[in-house]
């Protein structure tokens, strides 16, 4: 990869053509809806390098606002939450949660009629899965993603995210890395997914299809079966992991990773079930779910948190808190944007570098006047994308979950 290729992959913030691309074909995951509480307090959300305000009114419904006030420039976290709008506490100006300027108080004459020009800038929303969504980009909307979990009960949908200093798409590549699975995280799978430990090297058996694709890594397992998980990426940042029981069509894990900016990322994780609650657990209910699975250390100086007695006395990697705090700490040690003129690529990067495919592909087509293929949301089967998992006889068994 050159450089000009890793700068159009990973650059979103301000011009940067795929932040354009992103923004105009896709609703954006902003935050977690629970974290919006009618008639409470603003809450400032930044994603691609440009910082917004989000709110509930007492009515129930979102507003998504730049947060600079049109005014003077003050924050509109700052403001009050009153009457289904936000009151900047600067000089009293009101705007409701469609965007529209209701009151200048500051303004000796012709209030009314001055609220029309007031130019201020505000964003469709909607919610599911437990997200409020925004569109950031220019005209009407694209029509939203009916992805597996849109329109389930609350309680079988359960989303939390983190916060990561590093670029999104480090983020979205190891999300689709199945080879790391049988080494970094071969400590937890003692206890789970042990067949993946067997062998570390998969074959990946890759279809195209209209959302992204959907790929196979075959772990042969020495008596003529095969381990098989059968993810899905769909555009432009989700992948859908195989469940760890084998078999299971109704449950599915999703990570998405969303960018702050060019060199910070909300790592978010859903699971949803189609047909039931989703039973407790302590990794998947965590006390805060904006900050989950744990950080070891964001700092290099101590190894990003490394316990090496850990080690010592048999945990693989040294990071024993969670599996997920062990993708963490390797993609903190990436930097913050990973150099991939750099990298030596071999067989097991088979679905990483098909991630990058889809993208530039579809970077090509927007840049030349199109809407992606890959988000053509109308013509997109989601509900086809639910993973499978499990132990088959024969390849003609697991060829059919692609």
């Amino acid at each position: 990869m050159t450089k000009d290729e890793n700068e159009l992959l990973t650059r979103v913030s301000g011009d940067a053509p795929m932040g354009q691309m992103i923004r105009q074909n896709w609703w954006i995951p902003a935050l977690r809806s629970a974290s919006l509480v009618a008639s409470g307090r603003p809450e400032r959300v930044r994603l691609f390098g440009q910082n917004f305000v989000a709110f509930r009114g007492d009515n129930g419904k979102v507003g998504f606002f730049d947060e600079a006030c049109p005014h003077r420039g003050a924050s509109l976290a700052l403001a009050r939450n009153e009457d289904n709008a936000l009151r900047c506490i600067f000089h009293g100006w009101k705007f409701n949660s469609e965007g529209v300027t209701v009151a200048v108080p500051t303004q000796p004459n012709n209030e009314a009629e001055y609220c029309k020009h007031v130019p201020l800038r505000h964003y469709p929303t909607q919610e599911a899965g437990g997200i409020a969504w925004v569109y950031l980009g220019q005209g009407e909307a694209p029509k939203f993603a009916d992805l597996p979990f849109v329109g389930l009960p609350a309680d079988q949908v359960v989303v939390h995210r983190q916060r990561l200093e590093c670029n999104w798409l480090q983020a979205v590549e190891t999300t689709m890395d199945s080879a790391h699975v049988g080494v970094l995280h071969q400590s937890w799978l003692e206890h789970e997914m042990t067949n993946a430990s067997v062998n570390q090297a998969p074959v990946y058996k890759i279809r195209q299809k209209e959302y992204g694709f959907r790929y196979a890594a075959v772990r042969a397992l020495g008596d003529g079966r095969s381990y098989v998980r059968t993810n899905s990426f769909v555009m432009p940042w989700y992948g859908m992991i195989s469940p760890r029981k084998a078999g299971d069509t109704t449950r599915s894990q999703m990570f998405f990773s969303v960018p702050i900016d060019d060199e910070n990322t909300w790592y978010w994780h859903m699971t949803f079930i189609l047909d039931k609650p989703v039973p407790h657990e302590d990794y998947i209910f965590p006390a805060d779910r904006d900050n989950w699975p744990p950080v070891s250390s964001r700092s290099a100086d101590d190894l990003w948190g490394q316990d090496r007695e850990a080690m010592k006395n048999g945990h693989f990697s040294g990071f024993p808190q969670t599996l997920g705090t062990e993708d963490f700490a390797i993609l903190l040690s990436m930097g913050t944007l990973q150099d991939r003129t750099k990298e030596y690529l071999g067989a097991g990067d088979g679905a990483v570098m098909q991630v990058r495919r889809c993208l530039m592909n579809s970077l090509t087509e927007f840049s030349a006047g199109s809407v992606p293929k890959l988000a053509q949301h109308e013509k997109i089967d989601y509900r086809s994308v639910m993973p499978l998992g499990g132990v088959y006889e024969n390849d003609q068994q697991w060829q059919t979950t692609l």
